[in-house]
């Protein structure tokens, strides 16, 4: 378990120093309105293959280890592939989001083994304290690489990504998504070297299937529904926050890592005041309130004009993502049996990615009509996102959420750097018997 704890760390330097900076490089490149839309989404909807792949090769093969250990080196040798094409001066926006896009197949696919795998290794009795540390030392980590991947591209590169002509520069980039790969080749050797336990029994797809089709089911489904409505609004507008600091606003590489740190500082230290809540009054009630939080995020974008409101800007949108993600997965593991799990994850990662992709094509399309006003876009977005969040008393019914599964039985899985909120984890249950091989 040592060996998953130094995991942990280079898995979260891969992250801070690798995907959080993809659409900054697009912008520099010269993408679209489109194009920086796909290089967002695209890979997210893409990449729900990944669970689908992984789910497939567990139930006939049952082995986690080699599924895991084959995808983070996949993964790996595309973040390589970006810096030896950067670097050969081909590097355009639409092979960055095919990349991309291959780079979130074999992540999702990796994560939703190693969930699965890392379920049954860790003993119940001290999952959360064992977690715990190594959410901790993934929260510090991703810090800590966004922190001097924004340095280094300040000092390497010849200016702001969206005040440069396009294509100029790229060795800041090449260098820091080599050190992205560099941290994943170290995690996929910790990988290797760590034990697997023989495997719990998942559900076999007829299981499932019989599980989705129920009545037990129709809670599961409204939030599924819920959830990809709810990205869909929020996509209209999200991935072009990053465009609107590097184009509109012209902040540098410093000021452009100061509102990312921002988002994940804020997202992960309220986490625990989320889970106190979700205990006192049930994950239902918070769910609702961070639903509301998640419309307000675009409106404090229509007054930023400098990276002092960036960062506030950033600090709401983490604050509200941090409890909309806790309550709903609170909500996900209430209603969906153990054994089911996995299949109904990989079912939201695939409804969630269509909504994203859908959502941003929709604001992209809006942004060219209205002559790229990013006001504009902001304000139908929240506009679109609080009809959804009145809509939710309606479609989570009053019993779903009563039961509350406290805050030291939640451990959090880093999954990546999201447009909407900064860094994802999934909050998982961790004292459930048997163990529960969910997330990823």
């Amino acid at each position: 378990m040592r060996l998953s704890l130094a995991d942990a760390l280079f898995y979260a330097l891969m992250v801070g120093a690798g995907e959080v900076y993809f659409l900054a490089d697009a912008v520099r490149l010269g993408a679209t309105p489109l194009q920086q839309a796909l290089v967002v989404t695209l890979p997210l909807c893409v990449g729900t293959l990944g669970p689908v792949m992984s789910l497939g090769l567990l139930g006939r093969f049952r082995r986690r280890k080699p599924v895991v250990v084959t995808a983070a080196s996949l993964q790996a040798a595309l973040l390589l592939s970006i810096v030896v094409v950067d670097l050969s001066g081909r590097l355009s926006p639409n092979a960055l989001i095919g990349l991309a896009c291959g780079y979130q197949i074999f992540s999702q696919a990796a994560g939703t083994a190693w969930a699965s795998w890392y379920g049954d290794v860790v003993p119940g009795r001290i999952r959360g304290r064992y977690f715990a540390t190594r959410n901790q030392i993934a929260q510090l980590a991703t810090s800590a690489s966004l922190v001097a991947a924004g340095l280094l591209l300040q000092g390497l590169e010849p200016g702001a990504a969206g005040a440069v002509a396009a294509g100029a520069g790229g060795l800041g980039y090449a260098i820091i998504f080599g050190s992205a790969a560099a941290f994943r080749i170290v995690s996929v050797s910790l990988l290797a070297m760590s034990p697997e336990p023989p495997p719990e029994l998942l559900s076999n797809r007829h299981e499932t299937l019989a599980f989705a089709r129920s009545n037990d089911a129709l809670p599961v489904r409204r939030i599924l529904l819920f959830s990809a409505a709810m990205q869909l609004t929020v996509y209209l507008a999200s991935p072009y926050f990053g465009p609107f600091m590097l184009e509109e606003l012209r902040l540098s590489y410093t000021e452009y890592m100061a509102g990312s740190v921002a988002v994940v500082v804020l997202k992960f230290a309220s986490l625990t005041s989320w889970g106190r809540l979700v205990d006192r009054y049930g994950a239902r009630s918070v769910f609702l309130l961070a639903a509301v939080l998640v419309a307000l995020v675009p409106l404090p974008w229509l007054w930023t004009r400098g990276v002092a409101l960036v960062i506030v800007a950033q600090a709401l949108s983490g604050l509200s993502w941090g409890g909309h993600e806790l309550s709903q997965f609170s909500l996900l593991l209430e209603t969906s049996p153990t054994r089911s799990r996995l299949h109904v994850f990989a079912m939201m990662s695939v409804l969630t990615g269509l909504a994203q992709l859908l959502g941003s094509l929709l604001g992209g399309w809006l942004l060219i009509a209205v002559d790229r006003r990013f006001a504009v876009l902001f304000v139908v977005s929240a506009a679109a996102r609080l009809l959804v969040a009145l809509s939710a008393p309606q479609v989570i019914p009053s019993e779903i959420g009563a039961r509350t599964i406290g805050r030291r039985r939640m451990f959090l899985r880093l999954l990546g750097f999201r447009a909407s909120g900064g860094i994802e984890s999934r909050p998982i249950a961790v004292d459930e018997e048997p163990p529960a091989p969910e997330g990823s």
